[in-house]
């Protein structure tokens, strides 16, 4: 992750542990931001079987598709790696409020209408009831 990973602990597992910069909340983050070295073995492996799954048609030609199968794989990580940066409990996305904080502010908003029992929601209500509670 990057600026928004202060508290990030690596884990033996692979998996980094992090809090939500909005909601604070205990995240673990799965996926990296880049492919890691079996990664790269999977492509080249998939790629050799590829080619000799197709040699009796392309023969060598089928090295070319090495390039898509990684384009593929790229993509795939990077998608999951997105879709586990998202927290489950507020919906604050960091790679959206680097671009644009007033549309994440908005998907925000929208993320706590559409999930009334989000845990961020019940906190903020119980602090407002304490507050009261203790004015009165």
């Amino acid at each position: 992750m990057t600026k928004f990973n202060y508290q990030a602990k690596k884990k033996k597992s692979g998996k980094t542990e992090c809090f939500c910069a909005l909601c604070r909340s205990p995240r673990l983050i799965r996926y990296s931001r880049r492919l890691q070295g079996r990664h790269y073995l999977q492509i080249l492996t998939l790629g050799i079987v590829f080619v000799a799954a197709t040699f009796p048609w392309f023969t060598l030609k089928g090295a070319f598709a090495l390039p898509l199968i990684w384009a593929i794989f790229e993509s795939t990580h990077k998608s999951l790696y997105r879709k586990d940066l998202k927290c489950p409990y507020c919906g604050f996305d960091p790679t959206w409020y680097k671009k644009d904080v007033t549309l994440a502010r908005r998907k925000v908003e929208e993320f706590l209408k559409q999930n009334p029992d989000s845990p961020v929601l019940l906190r903020a209500k119980y602090a407002a009831d304490n507050i009261q509670n203790t004015r009165q």
